[in-house]
């Protein structure tokens, strides 16, 4: 076996890599106030509350509406993976083989990113946020509790509410019709994008995720819904591969490194809405 790898390999192997990931590593970064590019390990996001406007005489002073403006920071989390590689002079003539590596390695990275954010969204959430305990999975009535406070909230239902939901709380919609019947739900509100379940009602993206946590027993899931400004994530870049020959291994050892984390902009754009998981097989 060769002690080196063709420049063209490791080119190839590092070009499959960013494409998977871009493709569909990372599920959840779409829906949040992204940077990317960051020098350093901190990332400042601004939050802007709300201002009233005021009267202003003739050639008078336009009032200033003083609207509270704060920052929240977020500290950059270095995250590593890699796997030992044999045969790698069969791999150089098998692009499945390769491709498949480099899928591996993207798909793993993209968990992390959106562990990140969901770990984020739901750390010291304040209890108000979290809404419709009790047991029961997610039915009509949770969902219009948590439609409820949104608009209490006044949080705009612009097309940016998304809701992660488990398997089993997506079945728990389907057993609702004006969930389920294309009667209420028409072709366009379903999903333009490829690779993922998720569908649009009463102005939330419900998404299916199968990473979210269990509460307080396996019994129960923590499902998430937010409005994307009010979920930051930040990277400093989306990530870096090596390919190297161990010569104590006498194999070729895959590294993809990624630095990154996530942050809750504002408390008020988040809800945990906490299901039983219900068995709905026969």
């Amino acid at each position: 076996m060769s002690t080196s790898i063709p420049t063209w390999f490791i080119t190839m192997f590092d070009t499959d890599v960013k494409h998977a990931y871009q493709r569909g590593g990372s599920n959840l970064r779409g829906f949040t106030r992204q940077k990317s590019g960051v020098q350093g390990d901190q990332v400042r996001f601004n939050k802007y509350g709300t201002g009233s406007l005021g009267v202003k005489d003739r050639h008078g002073l336009v009032p200033v509406m003083n609207a509270d403006h704060t920052v929240v920071n977020v500290t950059l989390i270095d995250r590593y993976g890699g796997e030992y590689i044999n045969d790698l002079d069969e791999l150089k003539t098998n692009l499945d083989e390769r491709q498949a590596a480099a899928i591996a390695l993207a798909m793993a990275a993209g968990r992390q990113h959106d562990d990140f954010i969901t770990d984020a969204a739901l750390l010291s959430l304040p209890s108000g946020q979290t809404t419709v305990h009790g047991s029961g999975g997610l039915t009509k009535a949770k969902v219009q509790t948590t439609f409820k406070n949104f608009n209490d909230g006044n949080i705009p239902n612009d097309g940016q509410r998304v809701w992660l939901i488990a398997p089993s709380q997506w079945n728990n919609l389907l057993d609702i019709s004006e969930f389920a019947n294309q009667d209420f739900i028409g072709p366009d509100s379903l999903p333009w994008v490829t690779g993922v379940t998720a569908k649009r009602w009463l102005g939330f993206f419900f998404m299916l995720y199968t990473n979210l946590p269990t509460g307080g027993s396996n019994s129960s899931r923590q499902t998430i819904a937010w409005h994307t400004p009010s979920m930051g994530s930040a990277a400093s870049v989306d990530m870096r591969t090596n390919f190297d020959w161990v010569a104590e291994r006498g194999e070729y050892f895959s590294q993809i490194r990624l630095s990154a984390n996530a942050i809750r902009i504002d408390d008020n754009g988040v809800f945990e809405v906490e299901c039983t998981e219900e068995n709905h097989g026969s």
